[in-house]
């Protein structure tokens, strides 16, 4: 019987496979530096601890909707 909790790991693993290094595909867990510029942009610094390569992404967010009263 194997235990859950290794189930659950691998499956956030596999979950989590957009943090990869563009260089060397290296699993990357969070970004070194995450700067935030307005409300709708956010800069991420990474780099790789198998290869070394730095890198940057940005997030942007869609504009917030009005809500009608």
């Amino acid at each position: 019987m194997a235990l859950q909790a290794e189930t659950t790991i691998a499956t956030r693993l596999v979950t989590n496979d957009k943090n990869t290094c563009p260089q060397c595909q290296a699993w990357l867990l969070a970004p070194n530096w995450s700067e935030y510029l307005d409300e709708r942009r956010v800069r991420h610094t990474w780099s790789c601890e198998a290869c070394g390569y730095e890198f940057e992404t940005a997030v942007f967010f869609s504009a917030a909707e009005a809500v009608a009263a």
